[in-house]
């Protein structure tokens, strides 16, 4: 360690407390700063992984919130609103319309696992059409006592293929007939059964939660669309890109007022940093004096300032990316309760070249700050200084 990096260090240690306070600040800036950036790069990248899971181009569901026909679409959330399937032929039959499947998606009790089921009814034949990329060990159901489980359910009730399936109050058995290899996304937490067999155990004759549909040509996607919302009123249509579109503007104004967030404090930590360095030069007057009265140049008295921002917001810039990993989890669950549609997977990610472009923008403000002080430093005059 170099004499005057050694004494820049002695000097923060002099005041332990207001050192502690101003990395304190300086790591909690940092520490949002990367959160934001972490979360908006795990956000984008699992939606897009969702988008092209959902194998369809686009969803007919009952008229209401986007953001709830983007949870409908990407989690197969439960809604209070239902589709009369009647309108199946008629989205069946559109013009340039390839592929169209009733989707209902419930919740069923299941008091012997601890737990509440995620039933999603579907004509079981699409789903290698739906789901090209699921990898099942087993069969797709065929009858209509025959579910496909999610690899969580599985998991968790350690269930094999093969095996019988019930649920209590209920005199129906079903056996499962296979189970999805592990997708790392809102697939592996459902039980997949044929339609008619989902609006039998609801008791929603005919009833849809949405209805999913590809086409042809997705060139045409727009003409298609707008034709059948002319042919079928009452209903509400969005595409793929649509749902990625709401949700990402979503997410786009909790990320401008995160930023904001940690910009304002990152300002405040700067000045925090300032107020420390211009105190601390203050205090040392008289030892500054006479380190240029022994020969010291202005030229090192302001690399010893300097040196003392840059450890400052150095190591306060890494302890608040620290904090913010080891509250990783905590911080995605705050996320997950305020915004209406949050991809699966995690978020907050550690990203090496992330977290170094973070300490590296705050350690220019920091020794933005930091000039100030320096200059201020180096231009005591050591006679002055002596006398007091």
């Amino acid at each position: 360690m170099s004499g005057m990096l050694k004494l820049s260090v002695q000097n923060l240690l002099r005041h332990r407390t207001r050192s502690f306070l101003t990395m304190l600040g300086i790591a909690a800036a940092v520490g949002v700063l990367f959160s934001v950036f972490s979360f908006n790069r795990g956000f984008e990248e699992g939606l897009a992984k969702e988008m092209q899971a959902t194998g369809l181009h686009f969803m007919v569901a009952p008229s209401g919130c986007a953001h709830e026909v983007a949870a409908l679409v990407l989690h197969g959330a439960v809604t209070p609103n239902y589709l009369d399937t009647g309108v199946l032929e008629e989205i069946k039959n559109a013009d340039g319309v390839s592929l169209a499947t009733p989707i209902l998606v419930a919740q069923l009790p299941n008091p012997d696992q601890q737990r509440i089921d995620l039933i999603y009814g579907v004509e079981t034949d699409l789903l290698p059409e739906i789901k090209p990329g699921w990898e099942i060990t087993g069969e797709i159901p065929n009858g209509t006592h025959e579910i496909l489980l999610g690899y969580n359910v599985a998991e968790h009730a350690d269930i094999k293929p093969g095996a019988e399936f019930s649920y209590p109050n209920m005199d129906t058995v079903f056996t499962v007939s296979g189970i999805i290899g592990q997708t790392s996304s809102q697939d592996d937490a459902f039980v997949y059964m044929p339609i008619a067999t989902a609006q039998d155990l609801m008791d929603r004759p005919n009833g849809a939660t949405a209805i999913g549909a590809k086409v042809d040509t997705p060139e045409r996607l727009g003409t298609i669309i707008n034709n059948l919302e002319e042919q079928v009123p009452g209903i509400q249509i969005v595409t793929m890109g649509q749902v990625m579109n709401s949700v990402a503007n979503v997410a786009a104004s909790a990320k401008s007022l995160s930023l904001a967030i940690a910009l304002v404090a990152l300002i405040i930590g700067a000045v925090g940093v300032m107020n420390s360095i211009l105190m601390a030069v203050f205090e040392r007057s008289q030892e500054i004096g006479m380190m240029r009265a022994i020969g010291a140049s202005r030229w090192n008295i302001f690399q010893i300032i300097m040196k003392e921002t840059t450890i400052l917001t150095i190591v306060g810039g890494v302890a608040g990316i620290a904090v913010a990993m080891l509250g990783a989890r905590l911080i995605e669950s705050f996320v997950r309760q305020i915004m209406p549609f949050v991809p699966t997977g995690d978020m907050l990610r550690f990203d090496l070249g992330l977290a170094l472009a973070c300490v590296a923008f705050a350690l220019v403000v920091g020794l933005l700050a930091g000039l100030y002080p320096a200059w201020k430093a180096s231009r005591i005059n050591p006679i002055e200084a002596i006398k007091g």
